[in-house]
């Protein structure tokens, strides 16, 4: 009986510390997720586009093309969401929206380090930034959306601003525009 107690009291002091984070996400955290995401697309994507595979090339175009419309998506919905509030019945398709995002990303840092192995050559951190899953940033977002929602609009016109400039400069460059890695 004293090991359930126990359990509990550990799992309650795992689960705490985790929510109250969920709950006190920022924009600033918020935005901050974001450019970490577009900055993982970016790399994942000259990665790809580096390889001389031409059908992984293709594929992963594609499957970058759909995960960019998702994060755009998500994007474009918090920006609404900043200004107007978040609506309760937005909240799944913003957060599919995210995990789409979340999963296409996976697919083509997967692509890329899949290329980069299959070269022979390694590229020291741009090898373990492929590596990082992807799933920790986007359950950051995810969370920071759910937190997010319910808040208050943001009344302060240059806070408003500078949040909605921040917002447009996570928004994940097209796949044609990402320069092959040197």
């Amino acid at each position: 009986m004293w090991r359930i107690a126990v359990l509990v009291a550990a799992m309650q002091a795992l689960i705490a510390p985790a929510a109250a984070a969920a709950t006190s996400l920022g924009w600033p955290e918020m935005i901050e997720q974001l450019a970490e995401a577009r900055s993982k697309a970016e790399t994942c994507a000259e990665t790809l586009r580096s390889s001389t595979d031409n059908a992984a090339i293709k594929s992963g175009g594609l499957t970058y093309g759909l995960a960019k419309s998702a994060a755009h998506g998500a994007i474009a919905a918090l920006t609404v969401a900043l200004v107007q509030g978040g609506k309760p019945e937005t909240l799944p398709t913003v957060l599919a929206n995210v995990k789409k995002a979340g999963a296409g990303l996976q697919e083509v840092c997967d692509a890329a380090l899949k290329t980069v192995s299959t070269s022979g050559g390694t590229k020291g951190v741009v090898e373990d930034i492929l590596k990082a899953p992807v799933e920790p940033i986007i359950n950051a977002i995810s969370a920071g959306v759910s937190a997010l929602w319910a808040r208050k609009v943001e009344t302060d016109k240059l806070e408003l601003d500078t949040i909605k400039t921040q917002l447009e400069a996570a928004e994940w460059p097209d796949f044609g525009g990402v320069a092959p890695a040197k």
